[in-house]
This record gives structure tokens, sequence and C-alpha cells, in this order.
């Protein structure tokens, strides 16, 4: 499989290309935290994706829709689900990379006046690209 022809690569890309250019298009009178939750929040969609297209294709790994629990079963996100079937197949690095991912992803969407630094957007990309060259298509 070749990832490159994938959305979640080109969300990837677009990623740290707004990294790059991030002073470039600050909006003029705002600081630079709208522009840090937005990669921060980009890098976690491009790996989450990325995880989950990975599992499905290598571990035929089905996220459950909420009316498939059981009753009275805890339903659990999406996105648990995916970061719990990283640990459950031995993928726990990738497992705890998209965990802290996750969390910056949460501060950076709903914590709007807590600052996000410049060392968290980049190890929100250290972490993206962690995931992307820790799982492999066979």
């Amino acid at each position: 499989m070749d990832i490159t022809k994938y959305p979640q690569f080109d969300l990837y890309r677009l990623t740290l290309n707004l990294l790059n250019l991030k002073t470039q298009i600050l909006p003029q009178n705002c600081d630079e935290r709208c522009v840090n939750a937005t990669i921060i929040n980009r890098a976690y969609f491009s790996a989450y994706l990325f995880c989950e297209l990975w599992l499905d294709y290598e571990k035929q790994f089905k996220i459950l829709e909420p009316w498939e629990f059981d009753d009275g079963e805890e339903i659990i996100s999406e996105h648990k689900q995916v970061r719990k079937a990283l640990f459950k197949f031995g993928e726990t690095s990738t497992g705890y990379e998209l965990s802290k991912l996750s969390s910056l992803r949460k501060k950076a969407d709903y914590e709007p006046f807590i600052d996000l630094t410049s060392v968290e957007v980049e190890n929100a990309v250290a972490y993206m690209e962690k995931i992307f060259n820790n799982l492999k298509f066979q």
C-alpha cells in the first residue's frame, strides 16, 4: 500500500507546511495560539486517521458504531477504540504517541484561554511523524 496516495498523507504534509509557514499565515492582530491550535489539531487528525487506516488494512480492525455495543455496555468513542487497539496489537509506542497527541489536541481545541507553546506544537508534529514512521504496511 502506498500511503502517499491517501488523504491521511495529504493532511500530514499540510501539517508540516503549516508549521513551516506559521509566521506567514498568522492573521493580523492575532496571537500565535490560533495557528498553534490548528497545527496541533491537524497533527492529531492526520495521525489518528492514519492509525485507523493501518488498523483496518493490517489488522482488519473495525471501529464499533454506538449502536453496535451491547445493551448496558459502555460506549467507547472511536478515538479511544483506536488507541486501545494499538496497544492490543502490540503497537505500544504508537499508542502512547497518539495518546499524548490526543491530550495536546484536547487542550488546543477545548481550552482556548490556555497558551500553547512552540514546544507543544513541535512535540505534536514529532508525535505525528513518529506515528507515520512506526506503522508500516505489508
